[in-house]
């Protein structure tokens, strides 16, 4: 009987060969330019999100983001995102069954991420709904939680992509966004003896983000 031995390093290229890809989603900076473009698949991406609940009662109510997902060295399909939710804590019931009531599944179209041999394949999929309308609205009112332009909670959201293929595997990314009550929609409550009160012209998604109001000189412009 012959024994056949196979290199150390042949077993690890075949073990590496055999691990599935995984598929990573990040949430890409928000939308802030004249044409509110989405954001490109080279941005850095954000570190945290900020929501403004007062938003809900009829400003916008929902947040929406720019998701970049990427895989290195395999071609998948991404159907869409599982959406779940930590919410703060103190929360009420009704934002606890809210938030898993609004939880599961995104489809956004198909997504292709195909490339060549160890090739890092990226793509922008635009206005998906991390936050829904429903929810926000609950945490606008849950008075236990003290919400206002001051008093922040935090929700995480975990983001996990659906996708087709052997060769790869989702991973689940975690991304923080702060809930306020009134700090992106509402005036500031104080401005300098010389400023007044301005809207800004561009907001692409209202209480996201980005505040409406700021304080500036007389005459000056926003």
């Amino acid at each position: 009987m012959h024994r056949v031995t196979i290199p150390t390093l042949a077993v690890f290229a075949l073990a590496a060969a055999c691990t599935p890809s995984p598929v990573v989603v990040e949430v890409l900076p928000p939308r802030t330019s004249v044409s509110c473009t989405a954001p490109s698949a080279g941005d850095p991406s954000l570190g945290r999100g900020l929501l403004d609940v007062t938003a809900s009662l009829g400003t916008h109510g929902s947040y929406i983001a720019d998701l970049r997902v990427s895989v290195k060295g395999a071609n998948t399909r991404i159907d869409g995102f599982t959406i779940s939710y930590t919410t703060p804590d103190g929360s009420s019931n009704d934002v606890e069954a809210t938030a898993k009531g609004v939880a599961g599944d995104i489809v956004v179209g198909d997504t292709v991420l195909s490339g060549d041999d160890d090739d890092r394949r990226v793509a922008v999929v635009e206005n998906v709904e991390l936050i829904p309308r429903d929810l926000a609205t609950a945490f606008q009112e849950d008075a236990g939680l003290g919400l206002n332009k001051i008093e922040f909670a935090r929700l995480g959201v975990s983001i996990t992509p659906i996708v087709e293929g052997e060769e790869v595997v989702a991973a689940e990314s975690t991304f923080a966004v702060d809930l306020c009550a009134g700090c992106l929609v509402q005036p500031p409550d104080i401005c300098s003896d010389d400023g007044q009160f301005a809207l800004i012209p561009v907001t692409c998604r209202p209480g996201q983000d980005t505040p409406l109001f700021t304080c500036v000189q007389v005459g000056a412009a926003p």
